[in-house]
């Protein structure tokens, strides 16, 4: 397309460039500039009612570029309707138009001859006039606009530089805004905007860059050694990697997408090369030696083709060409050799004490001030486990020693050398604690448990793969939970900073994983009960209703990502909410049920039912004991038979629940769930008939109050199952 404005039907178009040149931006910056400029920039584009045909946003370390096709070069003209003042306000007595008429026309600038009078859709009368309003063009617009389109990106962290009252996440150097092959005026701190660029910091010919239109704009930064577009890069770092490999006989790169994304966007110009290590380094964990390629210095791990076992290369990729690439890869060799040597130090130096020597430091760890050392929360985590195992986590046998002895040691590796004082390798707490456990001899079962008790690592991370390592890191997140909540830790808005949410989260799946995770509340009562003798900022029965509330409002969201219906869950986990299994067994039968034309009478009587009773519901400790009346004929708690109702459709109602409590009760011992409410929602239309037929709030006080008796059974024994008001018509009651 030639850069030069057209026409298109009538509306003239160009394309638009914007960029913004910067000190050299962190790599986990730049996906956050381009998704928020992406998104910004077009529903700026739809706010001010400028057309284009295609738009799309690119980074890298130095710039950030806007580059747009087809944007329409100015508003279109609009007609619109102006309302003026009420005719009876506009015009006196005799006809004559007042001062407010006279205004309307001055404000509009129109002859007030011109001007009509209309109606609204109440009947008043109105004078009006019909304006043309002239759009403006792009350029004025865009230069209002940008600036403040891109001081918005939320980067996480932002910087101030010299006197400039601005905020960026580095300093500004340079800005390029063309709309076709004009300037768009556009300022930001102090700079305004032009056409040129910088090209590669070290290989570019020319420092500065002329852009004579946005067109050729990728096209010289790509002469220049700047290879703008991210996906460009991302294949070139792909083809340059394979080409690289091919000088190792039988080796592959290892894929890993996390880190080929962070590199993508820490270069302009990717050149892929492979380097070398020691061997000798083998005798390190593969993890540590991966991490420290990765972390430290963003390098890849090289396989064995067909196999995960590591061979002593890595790939990097360099921000340049091929020049001088041997003193390139020696340098990273060095530095990655001095890397893996303090790892090799490290673990040679933590293996001179055993786990139990290294758990005696504990106790000179600060957990969180004021609520002991980590030394004591290793003993409470002794104690959560073993209840937890006892109360419907374990297998149904003792307590297994494996669980008491990884309990007491499985924190002991947070003071290790190769752990603490946030090296690089701090992320592989507890498989480095897994590893110094297995060569001091200790049992299997628990070196699995000190790994896998860190698990899940992330909200959809992998589960902890056996029994007792699940008990352990549950018993490791409900003590998380209990003590920063009663420190006053509890998540504000965007703020978590002990990640209480991936916690909660995280216990959830575990006890929803286990399939018998009855008693949260209980749990967290026992986690709670650890901390007795801490004076904290939260009162502890306080603290056991928010985080009940908390962890209820996440597992709300997790079954909604299951692919349960917002208003299913709303319905059950007021009745199910301290078991995430059966919650979700729960939910998945009643999304069977809930559009069925018998439930939906069951549902809106229900919420008739509880709209007439106003809130006076039995207790929910008697809810079993009114499962058992109705198993037993039907009776009000102080024993008056609610057989004793005078109406027919009452006593057909009162009936056919009576015939359906045990079946009710015994599909629910089967967990037949689906047979639950098949059984509830046949009782629909005698419920609807009831509703019909019967009026509850009658004159006779004796009367009515045996029929609130009534309804407050059928509520109480409905509402065992769900709050089925949740799934009701919303016109039903």
């Amino acid at each position: 397309m030639n850069s030069a404005a057209r026409n298109d039907g009538g509306v003239a178009r160009a394309p638009f460039l914007f960029e913004i040149g910067t000190d050299d931006l962190p790599a986990r910056f730049i996906p956050v500039s381009v998704a928020h400029v992406e998104s910004a920039a077009a529903a700026l584009f739809d706010e001010l009612g400028l057309a284009y045909e295609s738009l799309l946003v690119t980074a890298t370390p130095r710039r950030l570029a806007l580059m747009v096709e087809g944007l329409a070069i100015s508003q279109t003209d609009r007609e619109v309707e102006m309302k003026g003042p009420p005719v009876a306000v506009a015009f006196d007595a005799a006809g004559e138009p007042t001062a407010a008429a006279h205004g309307f026309a001055r404000e509009n600038g129109i002859d007030l001859a011109d001007s009509y009078h209309v109606t609204d859709a109440k009947g008043g009368e109105f004078l009006a006039v019909r304006k043309v309003i002239v759009g403006r063009t792009a350029a004025d617009l865009l230069a209002e606009r940008v600036p403040a389109l891109v001081l918005g990106i939320p980067f996480p962290k932002k910087m101030r530089w010299g006197t400039l009252d601005l905020e960026y996440a580095r300093p500004i150097q340079w800005l390029v805004a063309l709309l076709g092959g004009r300037i768009v005026p556009v300022a930001m701190a102090g700079i305004e905007a032009g056409r040129v660029t910088r090209g590669h910091r070290t290989l570019a010919d020319d420092r500065e860059i002329t852009i004579p239109d946005p067109e050729e704009y990728v096209g010289l930064l790509r002469d220049n050694s700047v290879v703008v577009l991210r996906d460009e890069r991302r294949a070139m770092i792909e083809s340059g990697a394979a080409a690289a490999i091919e000088s190792l006989a039988g080796a592959e790169w290892r894929r890993d997408e996390e880190l080929l994304e962070e590199v993508v966007d820490l270069c302009e110009y990717p050149t892929p090369f492979v380097g070398a290590y020691d061997p000798d380094f083998f005798e390190l964990p593969p993890e540590v030696i991966v991490t420290a390629l990765k972390v430290h210095k963003r390098y890849f791990a090289v396989d064995k083709a067909g196999s995960p076992d590591l061979m002593p290369c890595f790939l990097a990729v360099r921000d340049g060409g091929e020049d001088h690439l041997d003193n390139v890869r020696a340098g990273n060799e060095k530095v990655l050799r001095a890397r893996l040597s303090d790892a090799l130090f490290y673990w040679n130096f933590d293996q001179r004490l055993d786990p139990d020597g290294h758990a005696a430091r504990l106790d000179d760890v600060t957990w969180i001030e004021g609520y002991g050392s980590v030394g004591d929360k290793v003993r409470r985590l002794a104690g959560l486990a073993a209840w937890l195992w006892d109360n419907g986590r374990g297998d149904g046998g003792a307590v297994p020693p494996a669980l008491v002895r990884a309990a007491g040691i499985c924190k002991f590796d947070l003071v290790c050398e190769m752990i603490r004082d946030g090296k690089e390798f701090t992320k592989l707490e507890g498989m480095i604690g897994a590893r110094y456990a297995a060569r001091a001899g200790e049992d299997p079962e628990v070196c699995s448990a000190i790994e896998g008790h860190y698990l899940p690592r992330s909200a959809g991370g992998g589960l902890p793969a056996d029994r007792i390592s699940k008990v352990l890191s549950l018993a490791d997140r409900y003590d998380n939970l209990a003590g920063c909540w009663l420190a006053g830790f509890s998540p504000t808005g965007a703020k978590d900073p002990y990640a209480l949410r991936r916690h909660a989260l995280a216990l959830i799946r575990i006890e929803m994983d286990l399939g018998r995770g009855k008693g949260m509340a209980a749990a967290l009562d026992q986690a709670l009960a650890g901390f007795r003798d801490a004076a904290g900022k939260t009162d502890p029965a306080s603290a056991a209703l928010e985080l009940q509330a908390f962890v209820q409002r996440r597992l709300a969201g997790h079954l909604e990502g299951s692919g349960c219906e917002l208003e299913v869950v709303r319905a059950v986990l007021p009745s199910h909410g301290d078991d995430p299994a059966d919650a979700l067994a729960w939910a998945q039968a009643l999304a069977g049920f809930k559009d069925q034309p018998d439930f939906l009478l069951l549902a809106t009587g229900f919420k008739r039912c509880k709209n007439i009773l106003e809130g006076h519901f039995l207790p929910a400790e008697g809810l079993a004991d009114c499962r058992d009346r109705w198993a037993a004929g039907g009776s009000t708690p102080d024993g008056k038979p609610l057989s004793d109702l005078p109406d027919a459709a009452e006593k057909s109602l009162c009936a056919a629940v009576v015939a359906a409590a045990p079946v009710i009760s015994g599909a629910e011992a089967d967990s037949d769930y689906s047979r639950v409410f098949g059984v509830l929602s046949a009782l629909g239309p005698a419920i609807d008939d009831f509703f019909d037929s019967v009026r509850v709030n009658v004159a006779d006080q004796e009367l009515k109050s045996l029929r609130h008796d009534f309804l407050r059974e059928i509520h109480g024994l409905f509402v065992r199952y769900a709050d089925f008001s949740a799934v009701a018509p919303s016109d039903g009651g």
